[in-house]
């Protein structure tokens, strides 16, 4: 008679571990869902590493695309998205769906493909709109603005057919600007890591001949102001021996590139989309170094959300991540520094009334000015001696700890940013 209860008890044991085995996944989904959510991606690439083969497999994909989006590797990430949608669509929640749709957008957007991500862009709008709050949904409106115009132009190509060295001239204000030839002339154009796209004062597309598309949407400014922009295309621009097609630049009114109190205005911007295509950059005090061929480097410490460059510092005995942004001359801490030493800020420093410029102008609030902050770069330590601290959010700074300026970028000889390895070293 034992026999026959044999079976029913030990289906009743292996059913009590499968359901153990399932809470433990979707615990572990859900640290690691916790760590894109605070864009920590260096800490998720470490954690998903170790605990990949605990997780769904549905889960497991989600978090490949997320990483290989991440981490530069746009291709890698659509075919993990492609597979994820391949998954039973009743284990598809309809939240994870719209972070995939989102992330397989941006893939597109790297790659310039911008028919595909119009057609993304309007899928999600079309199927997920009620699962967007209206933040979302006015960005996606937006958004949609500039795949709708860029849909019938070719994708961005770029040809280095040798090593490159360009000299740097550093601006009035002390920003790095290259010679940058569009049509039969060369102006000095600011080179910008930070810069989501590439962009250019109105006056100086029409003098160059390119021709603008109307499409005005908005773009958020670092200091939180919207400025309106078209779009324009630059059928061929050469850096040195560099030759890169169909670059998008935003298209601003002069206004809204010009600082009359300091009697400064900036003609233009490479940006992103550019300086990523390079693979690799070299940059010295008076020059910026192309190789052909990338080198191979393995810190792993330069992620993307979406267009924006995140770098992984150290401060302290503490991991933080910054926006890395060659185009401002000063670092600055923001809200989530604050609430992480928010003690030892309070007891130390007092309160002052902070001034911050961009597009779209300047805005003044207030802040702390923090003196002698030590920070690393892997190897690479420099100490800052005065720094601003904005306690409250501004425009989208909330989610990491700060920007990274050229008083830690100047304090070098030579910085290294590899996009094809996803690091950043200083020497």
């Amino acid at each position: 008679m034992k026999k026959l209860f044999l079976l029913p008890l030990l289906l009743l044991v292996m059913g009590c571990n499968l359901d153990s085995k399932k809470v433990d996944a979707d615990k572990k989904f859900k640290a690691l869902n916790a760590l894109v959510t605070d864009l920590d991606y260096f800490t998720l690439q470490k954690e998903f590493k170790n605990t990949k083969g605990q997780l769904h497999k549905r889960d497991s994909l989600y978090f490949e695309a997320i990483l290989a989006n991440a981490f530069n590797n746009p291709e890698k990430s659509n075919e993990a998205i492609e597979a994820f949608f391949k998954t039973p669509k009743a284990k598809i929640s309809d939240s994870l769906a719209e972070k995939m749709l989102v992330t397989e957008l941006t893939n597109h957007i790297h790659l310039a493909e911008y028919k595909a991500a119009l057609d993304i862009n309007e899928t999600i709008q079309q199927q997920y709109a009620r699962f967007l709050d209206s933040t979302k949904m006015e960005d996606l409106k937006n958004t949609h603005k500039i795949w709708k115009a860029l849909e019938n132009i070719p994708a961005q190509k770029i040809n280095i057919a040798t090593d490159v060295a360009l000299p740097i001239v550093k601006d009035k204000v002390g920003l790095s600007t290259i010679a940058t030839k569009i049509g039969n002339t060369t102006t000095n154009f600011v080179f910008d890591t930070g810069a989501n796209f590439s962009v250019i004062q109105r006056s100086v597309a029409e003098s160059l001949g390119m021709k603008i598309i109307p499409a005005q949407f908005d773009v958020d400014a670092a200091t939180g102001l919207k400025v309106k922009s078209d779009l324009a295309v630059a059928e061929k621009l050469q850096l040195g021996e560099i030759t890169v097609t169909n670059v998008i630049f935003l298209v601003f009114d002069d206004k809204d590139l010009s600082f009359p109190t300091i009697d400064y205005q900036i003609k233009g911007i490479i940006g992103f989309p550019v300086i990523r295509a390079l693979q690799e950059i070299q940059f010295t005090k008076d020059a910026l170094y192309i190789p052909t061929r990338p080198n191979k480097y393995s810190l792993k410490n330069l992620a993307y959300d979406e267009y924006m460059p995140i770098i992984q510092l150290r401060h302290k005995n503490d991991m933080l991540r910054f926006n890395f942004d060659t185009g401002a001359q000063s670092t600055s801490l923001y809200s989530k520094f604050y609430k992480k030493y928010k003690t030892e800020i309070d007891k130390n420093y007092t309160k002052t009334t902070l001034n911050s410029g961009g597009a779209g102008g300047q805005v003044a609030s207030e802040g702390f000015v923090l003196k002698n902050v030590p920070l690393a770069v892997g190897k690479a330590e420099a100490t800052i001696e005065s720094l601003r601290l904005f306690p409250e959010k501004i425009g989208v700074t909330d989610t990491l700890h700060g920007n990274l300026g050229q008083d830690f970028i100047g304090q070098f000889e030579v910085m290294i940013i590899s996009f094809k390895y996803a690091s950043i070293l200083f020497r």
